[in-house]
């Protein structure tokens, strides 16, 4: 016996669809259609914001909210300006801890406090683990780490094993 599929609705205006009201009626590639004539009068009542500012020129007026979300994440993008390697691409929780790492390698700290070990080839290469998936690669300088590249456990594996490394 297969799965039962999910059946699509046949609404007044002549769409089809899922939802309890015709989401395209809502939009504006439909706008010029006389929604009271067809049925769809009530979408104008449960969509009055979304169809004003998709419809009308007026801007969007945002929640509180929405607008703290949106300052959050402008400042989440600003952040990656003060890291010394990029790290844009990579999950959030990775990203915090590669900055703690960091942070402590700054201070002073020794790499082998962090878990990290030197590469057995390059012994001026250090890997520092981040998580269980992902790698931080520094090279001595002096007596300094320098922070090289945060890369996943994937990335990491082929470049260790190449002759040519970093």
């Amino acid at each position: 016996m297969g799965r039962s599929r999910k059946h699509r609705k046949r609404f007044a205006c002549g769409h089809r669809g899922f939802g309890q009201w015709c989401h395209c009626c809502a939009s504006s590639s439909c706008a010029s259609i006389d929604r009271a004539a067809i049925g769809c009068a009530s979408i104008e009542s449960r969509l009055a914001e979304a169809i004003a500012g998709s419809v009308c020129s007026s801007p969007i007026v945002r929640s509180p909210s929405r607008t703290k979300a949106i300052a959050e994440k402008q400042a989440w993008k600003l952040s990656f300006a003060a890291d010394p390697i990029d790290l844009r691409r990579l999950p959030r929780a990775i990203v915090l801890k590669a900055r703690g790492i960091l942070a402590a390698l700054d201070e002073g700290g020794e790499y082998w406090q962090l878990r990290g070990r030197r590469l057995r080839g390059d012994r001026t290469v250090v890997r520092i683990p981040v998580s269980y998936r992902y790698r931080l690669l520094c090279r001595m300088e002096g007596d300094r780490l320098m922070p090289l590249k945060l890369l996943s456990h994937e990335d990491y594996n082929p470049l260790v094993r190449r002759k040519n490394r970093v």
